[in-house]
């Protein structure tokens, strides 16, 4: 059988607070918060909005940020009103645009991360505020404030990274370069104006999928880089994901990042035991400190040897125009099939948005089937295709990972 993969559709944006996307199941709003933190009073908000103006289900996205599913285009349009009243955004359509900022989720809680990783963050975040000229840079371009700590330097990932080296020194990484240490207000000036160069260079192409742009723009702004050190893992060991992590810290997992109204409420029942707070990470964990008991949310991973940590799947065809099959009950399935040390990605299309860094296996729906990939991205060549659903699960379950190797001529 000749597989079809249709193109996908790059659309080279991101939906935001005050820029809605419509979806296959509706109108699709995201709230980006502040340091990748809610409270408990507004988890309960979000909630009641997913369930009242949405169809319920809320993804918690790979920035850390939460997007909320099926509005009316009405409901979408009103929602910035709503969710900045809550606090859940800026008022002003131009700073909120340009507050693409990932920040190590336990800084303030874990004593292993830089003490001021959250003095850091709050100074590039004013500094993205007042640079007016940084609204011209794609939906898709973001920053990270990474203090290191349990979740290790270089998990967190983004065009442009402020990476603690101690001591109160900052380094800022961009694509392949890494700056000398300096100060807090140092490191955020460089960042501004490397972004600034990114915008000043015509087709620049964004340092995080391109790295060689980072030389081009330290070398714009008469900076001397140095290159980088590519961490070899790409996301944190599943113990950090689900269950304990560390004194009165625990993880809940959302599975595929998909939290229903029901399970956010209930994450906010169990913050208020704690310290209030519902820390978001870009690996689909909502974190809570304090608490004098582990949380339990039915529906959510608790525990780190649950395969589904090592798992990532879009919506699928019952959320996205452009997917050729359905993804989040295949991908459930075949979790059961990994090997402990082995990653799965399930996409609905080629453009992999759920996972676009390599995967132990990738499976990719197509017009009539589903294509199998060996270590590579959605868009990676195809070793072995199948006509459905069923045929992928009767293979990836029934046969040993390197059996599937040797039959796929990997």
């Amino acid at each position: 059988m000749t597989q079809r993969f249709t193109p996908p559709e790059v659309k080279g944006w991101c939906p935001g607070l005050f820029a809605p996307m419509q979806a296959k199941d509706g109108w699709l709003v995201r709230v980006r918060p502040a340091f990748g933190r809610i409270t408990a009073a507004q988890a309960v908000f979000l909630a009641q909005i997913a369930e009242r103006e949405g169809n319920g289900l809320i993804c918690l996205t790979n920035r850390a940020s939460l997007q909320l599913r099926g509005f009316s285009h009405n409901n979408a349009l009103r929602f910035p009103e709503l969710a900045v009243l809550a606090g859940l955004g800026m008022a002003n359509p131009e700073h909120e645009k340009r507050l693409a900022l990932l920040v190590s989720p336990l800084a303030g809680c874990d004593p292993s991360c830089a003490p001021d990783t959250l003095e850091c963050a709050a100074a590039l975040r004013a500094a993205l505020c007042h640079a007016n000229s940084l609204s011209a840079l794609p939906d898709k371009f973001g920053f990270a404030v990474d203090g290191g700590g349990l979740f290790t330097i270089g998990l967190l990932k983004a065009d442009i990274m402020l990476q603690a080296t101690g001591a109160g020194f900052w380094s800022v990484v961009c694509g392949n370069q890494k700056s000398k240490a300096a100060s807090v207000q140092a490191a955020v000036e460089l960042a501004i104006k490397l972004a600034q160069a990114f915008i000043a260079i015509p087709k620049s192409k964004r340092p995080a999928r391109y790295p060689e742009t980072g030389k081009m723009l330290f070398q714009s702004v008469n900076e001397q880089g140095n290159p980088v050190e590519v961490p070899a893992v790409d996301a944190p060991d599943s113990a950090l994901l689900a269950g304990k992590i560390g004194q009165a810290l625990y993880a809940l997992n959302a599975p595929l990042g998909i939290l229903t109204s029901a399970m956010l409420r209930s994450c906010a029942n169990h913050a208020r035991n704690g310290d209030g707070i519902l820390r978001l990470t870009p690996w689909h964990s909502i974190i809570l400190h304090g608490l004098p008991y582990p949380p339990h949310v039915a529906g959510m991973v608790d525990t780190s040897t649950n395969p589904i940590l090592r798992v990532s799947a879009c919506m699928g065809n019952a959320g996205c125009v452009q997917a050729e099959g359905e993804t989040q009950a295949l991908a459930r399935t075949l979790a059961h099939g990994l090997k402990a040390e082995e990653s799965l990605h399930v996409s609905g299309c080629s453009k992999g948005c759920a996972h676009p860094a390599k995967a132990s296996w990738t499976v990719v729906a197509a017009q009539n089937g589903y294509g199998l990939i060996c270590n590579g991205t959605a868009s990676g060549p195809v070793m072995r295709f199948f006509p459905d659903d069923r045929a992928v699960e009767d293979y990836f379950i029934g046969t040993k990972p390197q059996e599937r190797i040797m039959n796929g001529r990997v």
